[in-house]
């Protein structure tokens, strides 16, 4: 895991934001470490070593500029027609986020590691690929890519659809990730952490499906800004603190 340390420390700067964006994927590592059993805790920071579940969420985004990656490109998202579920789609032979996070958590509970190569790298993955599924337009429609086709502009500056939603909506308030945790976080009592908890990877994906159409309502002003924000900031909080809290969930799953 060294080279991919190494990788990590020379494009942190460099690359821009994929998935959630930088902040959004730390917010949902931090959210779920306040989650996270103190027995799990300590098996996880003794897998993980160099890494927190905070500044692990942007691995798989990191590593999209090694080759030796790139067959994972598609485990970020997964394309359901409306009307359709995911049962009904014929699936990616190179896979999808559902498919991979629910192998992944195969993997680290049977520790038979066969579509990555060890525990810890399935951990970074499962963190990341797990705020991934949680962010709308990544179960999105494949005709416009998720959105990443609906050209729009955000206060004025050119933009996409995907975009808007990975990172601006959220790098727009100048918050920082454990700012954003601490306020996402601190009206969750533990009967909403278990009813999120209580739910499969294809109900998260599901959640995704129904609350991208909301993503579209911006009718002919595709200049967003106050507005927009103020219709869909709360679907943003909503999403990263059950991702967090669902993460820690599955973490806590396997490792008490």
């Amino acid at each position: 895991m060294k080279r991919i340390g190494v990788i990590l420390l020379a494009l942190a700067i460099n690359i821009g934001a994929f998935a959630w964006g930088k902040t959004g994927h730390r917010v949902v590592g931090y959210v779920a470490q306040q989650h996270i059993s103190k027995k799990a805790d300590k098996r996880i920071n003794a897998i993980l070593v160099d890494y927190s579940l905070e500044m692990s969420g942007n691995f798989m985004d990191f590593i999209k500029a090694d080759t030796n990656y790139r067959h994972m490109g598609a485990w970020h998202y997964v394309s359901i027609p409306d009307g359709k579920t995911y049962a009904d789609i014929t699936k990616n032979p190179k896979g999808d986020v559902i498919w991979a996070i629910e192998t992944l958590i195969n993997e680290l509970k049977t520790k038979e590691f066969k579509i990555v190569p060890n525990e810890q790298f399935a951990i970074l993955a499962l963190v990341h690929l797990v705020g991934d599924v949680h962010q709308p337009l990544h179960v999105g429609l494949a005709e416009d890519r998720g959105g990443n086709d609906v050209k729009v502009e955000f206060f004025g500056e050119s933009s996409n659809l995907h975009r808007v939603w990975d990172s601006q909506l959220i790098d727009h308030h100048g918050l920082s990730y454990t700012e954003w945790g601490n306020h996402i976080n601190r009206g969750v009592d533990i009967l909403q952490v278990v009813d999120w908890q209580n739910s499969t990877v294809r109900e998260w994906a599901a959640e995704s499906q129904v609350l991208r159409t909301k993503c579209y309502d911006f009718g002919e002003w595709d200049n967003l800004k106050y507005e927009y924000i103020y219709r869909h900031i709360g679907t943003v909080e909503q999403r990263l603190e059950q991702a967090g809290v669902r993460l820690a969930g599955v973490l806590n799953d396997i490792y008490n």
